[in-house]
Parts: structure tokens; C-alpha cells; sequence
């Protein structure tokens, strides 16, 4: 797909912003970019810091659980954390593990698996538990949509917490729209549409900080780094007190590596113990070694390395997610090569593809990289053992979770929020589906053009190391907090170093404001087909346009302002 770029433009007053908030116009004018126009807003978005978050005990249910959980603390009463096989449940569950056994509680954990149990609560679970001993269940990143398992642990005697942050079912009413929620004891969920809490985009392992904090009455450094780890991963947004958790979380993880020792192995395995942990080191290099288990095999080894005593143990296990999730790429790779080459040249407006060959476990990676590929909201289905089961993709402007909503009679179960969704259908309602979803989609062909949203046009003479620095202040960068971008025109290539065995591309700029440096990622294939089509020779000497990113590069102790290539046109 040609790729459009998009200058954004501002009535914002800059130099205003400039003067009041002490920082450039250039990033004064990324921030008016993003809505922050208020210096109250602006400030609290350049420093964010937990005494700024949001009084967790506002929370709907909060108090409830909080007196359950004492009760049961109290009487010795078994609590069973029920978590979820992703990051952010991994990490939900963990925090609620460790901040439940520190006060003492009869605490443990079970985590589904996904290929023999699938999401969420189900009902041989939950009923050996109870044969077990479970007397609390505590859901966590599931639960929001139970209802039939959470009527029959109720019906079985136990206490029922629902932790969650998913969207609830609902339903249209004269009133207006009613959530339809399950029968527990309490249920924490911000999405509730009649919960004060002024953040409603918590990711699990948020929610679940704050429900341990609240306990505890006291903030947990390596808690809030797992919460954190959580965030980025479950690409919630990076606004309000999600970018607290994440800029004050990572900031603990760097300044102390060892803060969770399993954690610290798995770092020392991916060889970053001496290297900074960014958003992008959670996201790419930590992260899906922890997903890795949930999708391989059982997702409760990497709680077991994140509660880990033993170094032996830590070591084997933080080997074995490293392992496992090498094998994932792999069949990640297979799995979305084969998908796209079965595209056809006209695409439906939501992809709803079937593929019985594929792993389950990578569903929703697949489902992700059809929707970069194509620009269209995808639903990658593959063959479970009494099912068909399959993840959801969605691009912005159409909300998957309310589409499937309206359809939920085709499914055995589903759940999720508007950018991604599970689901196990019978085979024969897949065609059911996609001609139920095509018929009410109301995308144009424009919303599936892919497109980089740049932020301000620079003179290459803007381009300088106290810019780049400057920005760095507006990390971490993601949904909802995009990586600022940048255009400069005709830069002058002086030279380029085509490394295909990594598929990089290093450039040397020059213009009268002087010489860059840039890189450019995954970029060659097409800078060797626009140096054809321009009639060039990829060595260099010709003029270019450039979208790119501005970062600060460290090298033997000297920093130099770095233009990381998101796209470019040649004007020989």
C-alpha cells in the first residue's frame, strides 16, 4: 500500500505554549498535536509521577473487595487467583500473588490453557477448584463476561472477585444502555457504566496495583515495574495514569534490574542487564518471551520465574520462555506468510479468514500482521479441538467488540474491547459471520489507506541534539502517545550503506544546515525499488524527502542527534 502523509496542523497558539510550559516551539507544537493545551494538562503530562494518580479506592467495588479479602486474610479462607494466559494477565496475577501472600493470605493461582482450556473461566476449573479448596475466586483479566461460570461457583459456595478490564456485555434499554454483568461478589471494572473512576483505560495488571496497593496502604516499587511491563504490553493507552505507571515503572526496572529476580534473569537471558529497558525492550525483546509460555505451553511458568526463589529455577525458566518463544516466532512467520499469500485481490471490509492448518496460540499475531498488510480489520480463525477458535484485529474507526456484540449468538464465547477480541464459533457460522459483519461494516476504502500522521515540517537547521533530547521528555511512546514524526525536504543523500543482512539502511544527509546521520529499518526492498524506478544509484547522490523520528544516539560516550527513516520519496 502507498503510504499517505498527513501534515497536522494547529490553531494553537505555539509560542505561547513555548513560553508558558519552558520547552520549543517544535515541541509545544507535538503536544498541541496530542490535545494538551492546558497547562494543567501540559504539566502533568511532561511530569508525571504517582502522587498525581487517581485515589484507587474510588474505584466501583473497591471497598467491597477490600473487605472480602480482609475477611478471608482474616479466617484463613483459601483464595484462588484466577488469571489469564497474556502479559497482562501473567502480571496481573503475579501482583495480586505476591501482595496476598506478604499480608498473609492462604493464596494461590491457576492460569487457563489456552489451547486445552481457552479464555477466560470454565466450567471443569472451576469446579476442581472447589473440590480443591478454593473458597474466594478472584478473577483477573477474564470474568467481565461469565456469567454462567461465575452462577456455578456461586451455586458451589464460593466468594466470587471479578477483576477486570474488558468491556461488559449490554444491553439497549428505554433508559439508555445497561451493562449485563456477572452474578459475583463484586466486580471491579471501570468500563462499567456506572463507575466514577475518572480513567477507564486500566489495563489488568493496572487495575490489579491498585487493588494492591490499596490493601497494602503502601506503593511496591517492583509491583508497580510488573504493572507497568503490563501496560505497555497490553497496548492500552499511554495517556493520563497509564503513562504514570509506565514512566514511573520503567524508571524503577532501570534503576534497580534485579527489582523482580525472575525478572532480572530473563533480562540477564535477552542481554539486557547493561542495556536501557524501554518500551520498545518490553514491547519486542521481554515481553513476548513471557507470552511465549501462555502460547507454547502453560503460561503459569512465567508466574513460576516471576515468584521464584530458587536461582536454579530462575535461570532453567527465564532459558525455557527465551526458547519458546524463538519456536513462536517461527510459526508466527509461517503461519502469516501462508495467510497472505492466500489474499485474493479483492478484500472484504473485515477480513474474517480461516485456517485450519495454523497454530491457535498465534492467532492474534497473525490477525495483527494481516491487519498491517492490508489496512482492514481482521479475524484469523483457526481449528481448535471441539471448535473453531480465533483472535480479532481492529484498525481505528470501527469498534470490533460492539460488531461481534451484535452478533454473539454465533459464538460459543467470546470477549474483548475495540481494537482486539477472542472468540470459538462451530465451523459453520464463520461464513455466517463474515457476511453478517461485511453487511453492516461502513469503512471506505480511504479508512483502509495507511497513512503516517506527521507532526511538523523542519528546516533540516531545526534538527539538532537539544530537540531531540527535549522530545525524549514526551516518552513512552504508543497507543494514544504516538512517536512524534517529522518531515524534511530535499536532504541531500550524500551516501548510503545498504546492510541487507540486517535490512538496514544507513544514511549520511547534508542540506545548508549542515549533516545528518540516519537509519532506516526493514526499508531496503522498497528503497531498491524507488532507486530503480528514480533512475539512481543506491550508493547516493541525489535529493530525498524524509519522514522520520528524532532520537539521541550514544556512541563511545558521545551523543549525536539520529534521524530514525519511517519513509521517503527520492527527487533525483
Amino acid at each position: 500500500m502507498k503510504t499517505k502523509w498527513i501534515i497536522r496542523e494547529t490553531d494553537a497558539d505555539l509560542s505561547l505554549m513555548s513560553q508558558v510550559l519552558g520547552i520549543s516551539p517544535v515541541t509545544a507544537n507535538v503536544m498541541a498535536n496530542r490535545d494538551l493545551r492546558t497547562k494543567k494538562t501540559a504539566l502533568s503530562f511532561l511530569n508525571p509521577s504517582l502522587e498525581s494518580a487517581h485515589d484507587g479506592m474510588t474505584i466501583k467495588g473497591m471497598h467491597e473487595a477490600l473487605e472480602l479479602i480482609s475477611y478471608a486474610i482474616e479466617h484463613k479462607e483459601k483464595i484462588m487467583i484466577y488469571g489469564d494466559y497474556d502479559v497482562d494477565g501473567i502480571m496481573a496475577t503475579t501482583i495480586l500473588l505476591k501482595s496476598l501472600k506478604t499480608l498473609g493470605a492462604n493464596v494461590d493461582f491457576y492460569i487457563p490453557h489456552r489451547i486445552e482450556e481457552g479464555y477466560g473461566l470454565n466450567l471443569d476449573a472451576i469446579r476442581q477448584l472447589h473440590k480443591d479448596g478454593a473458597e474466594v475466586l478472584l478473577t483477573v483479566d477474564n470474568g467481565i463476561s461469565a456469567i454462567e461460570e461465575i452462577a456455578v461457583a456461586k451455586e458451589l459456595g464460593m466468594k466470587v472477585i471479578v477483576l477486570d478490564h474488558h468491556d461488559p456485555g449490554f444491553t439497549e434499554t428505554e433508559n439508555g444502555r445497561e451493562d449485563i454483568l456477572p452474578d459475583a461478589d463484586v466486580v471491579i471494572d471501570p468500563k462499567q457504566e456506572d463507575c466514577p473512576y475518572p480513567f477507564k483505560e486500566l489495563c489488568a495488571g493496572g487495575l490489579a496495583y491498585k487493588l494492591a496497593v490499596s490493601i497494602s496502604s503502601h506503593q511496591s516499587d517492583e509491583l508497580l515495574a510488573l504493572a507497568a511491563i503490563a501496560t505497555i504490553c497490553d497496548i492500552v493507552s499511554l495517556r493520563d495514569e497509564n503513562r504514570i505507571i509506565v514512566k514511573e515503572g520503567l524508571e524503577r526496572l532501570n534503576s534497580h534490574k534485579l527489582i523482580n529476580l525472575g525478572l532480572g534473569s530473563l533480562i540477564t537471558a535477552r542481554g539486557y542487564l547493561d542495556k536501557p529497558i524501554d518500551a520498545f525492550a518490553i514491547g519486542f525483546i521481554l515481553g513476548p518471551c513471557l507470552n511465549a509460555t501462555g502460547r507454547l505451553g502453560s503460561a503459569s511458568a512465567s508466574v513460576e520465574l516471576l515468584i521464584a526463589e530458587d536461582p536454579k529455577d530462575r535461570f532453567r525458566l527465564a532459558e525455557e520462555l527465551c526458547r519458546l518463544n524463538d519456536e513462536r516466532k517461527k510459526i508466527t512467520a509461517d503461519c502469516a506468510a501462508r495467510a497472505l499469500s492466500n489474499l485474493t485481490e479483492h478484500l472484504d471490509k473485515v477480513l474474517v479468514l480461516a485456517d485450519t492448518q495454523a497454530h491457535e496460540s498465534v492467532a492474534g499475531i497473525v490477525a495483527g500482521r494481516i491487519k498491517e498488510a492490508t489496512g482492514r480489520p481482521t479475524i484469523f480463525i483457526t481449528q481448535g479441538d471441539n471448535a473453531m477458535k480465533g483472535s480479532g484485529r481492529s484498525i481505528e474507526g470501527y469498534n470490533l467488540f460492539e460488531s461481534l456484540f451484535k452478533h454473539r449468538y454465533l459464538f460459543i464465547r467470546f470477549g474483548g474491547h475495540p481494537m482486539a477480541a477472542g472468540l470459538t464459533l462451530s465451523e459453520e457460522n464463520i461464513p455466517l459471520l463474515r457476511e453478517a459483519l461485511n453487511a453492516e461494516c461502513n469503512l471506505t476504502e480511504e479508512d483502509f489507506s495507511a497513512s503516517l500522521h506527521i507532526d511538523r515540517e523542519l528546516s533540516p537547521s531545526e534538527i539538532n541534539l537539544k530537540l531531540s533530547e527535549e522530545l525524549a521528555r514526551l516518552a513512552p511512546y504508543g497507543k494514544g502517545n504516538r512517536e512524534p514524526l517529522f518531515v524534511s525536504r530535499s536532504l541531500y543523500v550524500e551516501n548510503c550503506r545498504v546492510m541487507n543482512e540486517k535490512n538496514t539502511l544507513i544514511f549520511s544527509f547534508s542540506s545548508a544546515g549542515g549533516r545528518h546521520k540516519g537509519i532506516a529499518f526493514g526499508l531496503n526492498e522498497d528503497y531498491a525499488q524507488a532507486c530503480t524506478a528514480a533512475g539512481v544509484k543506491p550508493i547516493g547522490g541525489y535529493g530525498m524527502d524524509v519522514v522520520y523520528a528524532m532520537e539521541t544516539n550514544v556512541y563511545n560516550g558521545v551523543a549525536s542527534v539520529q534521524m530514525r527513516v519511517r519513509d521517503f520519496k527520492i527527487v533525483p
